[in-house]
């Protein structure tokens, strides 16, 4: 992911440079069904699934950083190494979702250009969807907003919706798998998950968002995020008033 003054996508992580080049080919292949999941957004709540429940207090972390989004209604904490962003960076999705409240982890520079490994983000998504469909659509966006470069889509594979609940909101956690065959650039990885949480609160479809690369670019082998952390993060979601 590259790392710009204002967030963009590039992975998991802040990509703003790379999201630019990409935004409009992915809004056109989601249209085109360009995206290998683009199947299930309109079934995922057809879907028999697996229940997945949160803990409504998830074990406090004495040093980890909480951020909270008082529009979405939602907090969620983050290791103490991870990096806040200003309160006014955000970054809009090719499905139209702003995400905000950002905090990224892993930043390198590679060929003058900055990136980062893993980011986490939270914010409103579109009101007119149920949860499932909410959560579907916004995992395969992110996913090839991250991933895709100017001359392909990523390959993206979005997992079934697995309901779960928070403080008694509702909702589900999707995941989706991201991979961009024969990639150009040398600095990015070519792989990425990306963990959406959509609950039903009464600020609307809450959303955050978890992302991270799985494989390193192969000019900067840099470590890659711990998974446990970052499952962390997603289970330390809870609702705020």
């Amino acid at each position: 992911m590259t790392v710009t003054s204002s967030y963009r996508s590039g992975v998991v992580l802040r990509r703003p440079t790379r999201l630019l080049v990409t935004i409009g080919v992915v809004a056109a292949l989601l249209v085109a069904g360009g995206i290998a999941a683009a199947s299930l957004l309109s079934r995922g709540q057809d879907v028999p699934v697996e229940h997945f429940d949160v803990p409504s207090a998830a074990t406090p972390h004495d040093t980890w950083q909480t951020v909270t989004d008082t529009a979405a209604k939602l907090a969620f904490d983050v290791p103490p190494d991870w990096e806040l962003a200003d309160e006014d960076e955000s970054l809009t999705t090719s499905n139209g979702v702003r995400l905000g409240h950002l905090a990224d982890w892993g930043r390198y520079t590679c060929q003058g250009a900055e990136y980062g490994r893993a980011f986490a983000a939270s914010g409103l998504a579109q009101p007119d969807r149920r949860p499932a469909k909410a959560a579907a659509e916004l995992a395969a966006a992110v996913a090839a907003d991250q991933y895709s470069d100017g001359h392909r889509t990523a390959a993206v594979n979005v997992g079934r919706p697995r309901p779960l609940s928070v403080q008694g909101a509702q909702g589900v956690v999707v995941r989706a798998d991201a991979t961009l065959a024969e990639p150009t650039d040398q600095c990015t990885g070519s792989k990425g998950t990306v963990t959406v949480v959509a609950l039903a609160t009464q600020a609307g479809n809450a959303v955050l968002v978890v992302a991270a690369d799985v494989t390193p670019g192969p000019q900067e082998p840099t470590p890659l995020a711990d998974t446990a952390r970052l499952d962390a993060i997603v289970k330390s979601l809870r609702v705020v008033q």
